[in-house]
């Protein structure tokens, strides 16, 4: 019997190509599970793969083109021919270089619009989790070594995130490339400061562009004022891209040691009193702190209130240190966390009194539950401190993700970052420990049916009208794949339409990033010019594929 086996093992090798590393049984022979179930495993989906595998593709081919990260793609409508070109490249081709392919140059056909680190940092989690699960599980050789490059490319993006601002610990909110069309060729920058030395503009905003301020890359303009939900993106990619390749001997070790250094100026600047008076502040080039650039527990908006105890703002702040932590090692860091942000202000303990302006009801922003669930998977993911584990393991089951009593409950919405998150983080694993229980089999389901039911490639950002004028005004709507759906009213942030119960995924409005998107609008998008990247399936679903049960 063992020998059948092993002869099955080795046909099914040489099937595949060279392999890498080394197996009593070929190809994927591992002896480990995760989340989502690899090759080897029983209810392994290899349909969901190959939708996962044609987006790698857009990824490396398009929408990382030129930066190593994210970006959207936009061609014009009455480019039908470039247009097909894309959708034969996703349907008919299994390469990862579209002008090759199509004999069509990107930069002929389209524009790129920015890098933002909110999406972006999550884009290189993607390619560090989807190399480490190619590695560890011994795919084809040039399969890892195509994910591997994939990879470095994200790493000289992150890095030139934390450079081009030229001034150490801080990060840039977003870049673009000048020197390619689109959003780089655009913009219209300012400078830091004026005659006087005065920083431009004079009253801080959301996001002023610059010329690059490093001396290093000219052809790159950034945007400056990183806020919470890009700040805590670059640090999911930071602690992914380490995770993964601390102890890889093929990451060379330049790229291990900048990565390192930029979390551990960015750690160190979150560590310093402000003249506010007060740390956990994001600051920029200028010297001011970004517009929304805090997460100190006393901070509510961009305004103090000492005695706040923002459990939100917290559980980001706990997730940020923790991350960076991890990638720096940086040991007076590693004292900042464990005596003053647990031990003496014990903000774990915060996270689970309350994470106010999380759950707000049918006013929800997704855009902070998605920070919040950034926050509880960096801080339970990266964490090495037992006495913060039992009041975060209790705020993301009981305040986050399913709150007793309460309804538009994460548990309900199947954001699959959410549910994997969740799943992750509620069966106690983590880089420093395994888990103390089975993931929650039923969250995992959720996300899974999500990421099956998630547009393939192309996705376009076309618009979807689930629901007309008429069915609007009747607050009853047949969607338009025979769902019914109630409505509420514009009732949702923003006086938007939202419905009763959460719209499934095969159906929502199109997104750049579905987990900060409401999962209860029933109509949106775009022209259908936009090509969009699908960073939130990526990141989902890698995350899933990595981590182990």
């Amino acid at each position: 019997m063992k020998n059948c086996l092993r002869l099955l093992c080795i046909a099914s090798g040489l099937a595949m190509g060279a392999c890498s590393g080394s197996s009593n049984c070929g190809c994927n022979g591992y002896d480990w599970q995760a989340l989502i179930p690899g090759p080897q495993e029983a209810g392994y989906d290899a349909a969901l793969e190959a939708k996962a595998r044609r987006y790698d593709r857009g990824f490396a081919a398009i929408f990382s083109h030129g930066t190593g990260l994210n970006q959207e793609f936009s061609i014009p409508l009455a480019d039908e021919a470039a247009r097909a070109a894309v959708r034969r490249f996703f349907e008919e081709d299994d390469g990862f270089d579209f002008e090759a392919f199509s004999g069509l140059s990107l930069a002929d056909i389209g524009q790129w619009h920015k890098v933002a680190g909110g999406y972006a940092g999550p884009g290189v989690a993607a390619d560090a989790f989807r190399y480490g699960v190619m590695r560890d599980q011994r795919y084809p050789a040039a399969q890892v070594e195509q994910a591997r490059e994939q990879l470095l490319r994200g790493l000289e993006g992150l890095h030139r995130a934390a450079a081009i601002p030229g001034v150490p610990g801080v990060i840039a909110r977003g870049l673009a490339r000048k020197d390619l069309p689109g959003y780089g060729q655009s913009a219209s920058t300012v400078p830091l400061f004026d005659g006087q030395g005065k920083p431009l503009p004079e009253e801080k905003n959301n996001g002023t562009w610059r010329e690059d301020n490093s001396g290093l890359y000219p052809e790159y303009v950034w945007e400056d004022s990183c806020s919470r939900d890009m700040y805590i993106g670059w640090v999911i990619g930071m602690a992914a891209a380490w995770e993964v390749a601390r102890d890889d001997a093929d990451i060379p070790q330049a790229a291990k040691d900048a990565l390192r250094e930029d979390a551990r100026l960015m750690l160190r600047e979150l560590m310093k009193v402000r003249p506010s008076g007060y740390d956990l502040e994001i600051i920029d080039a200028d010297g001011r702190t970004t517009y929304h650039g805090y997460m100190n527990e006393n901070n509510i908006d961009r305004a103090y209130l000492p005695g706040a105890r923002n459990g939100f703002y917290s559980l980001m702040a706990l997730g940020c240190v923790a991350g960076l932590l991890f990638v720096s090692g940086d040991e007076t860091g590693r004292a900042y966390l464990d005596e003053q942000l647990i031990a003496a202000r014990d903000l774990p303990g915060i996270c689970r009194e309350n994470l106010m302006m999380v759950d707000m009801g049918v006013y929800s922003n997704y855009s902070n539950y998605n920070m919040a669930f950034d926050g509880a998977w960096l801080a339970l993911r990266y964490l090495d401190n037992p006495a913060a584990l039992d009041p975060l393991w209790d705020s993301l089951q009981n305040i986050l993700y399913d709150r007793p009593g309460a309804d538009r409950q994460p548990s309900e919405i199947a954001q699959s970052f959410f549910d994997f998150a969740y799943a992750a983080g509620r069966a106690g694993g983590g880089v420093h420990r395994i888990p103390r229980e089975p993931p929650d089999e039923a969250a995992l389901a959720r996300g899974l049916g999500t990421l099956r039911e998630f547009p393939d490639c192309p996705y376009w950002d076309t618009l979807r009208e689930n629901c007309d004028e008429g069915e609007v005004a009747a607050l009853h709507c047949v969607a338009d794949d025979g769902t019914i759906l109630e409505l509420l009213g514009d009732v949702g942030r923003g006086e938007k339409l939202v419905a009763s119960t959460p719209i499934p995924m095969r159906i929502r409005p199109p997104s750049n990033y579905h987990w900060r998107s409401n999962p209860f609008a029933p109509n949106g998008g775009g022209d259908g010019s936009q090509l969009l990247p699908g960073v939130d399936f990526r990141f989902a679903y890698w995350l899933g594929r990595w981590v182990r049960r």
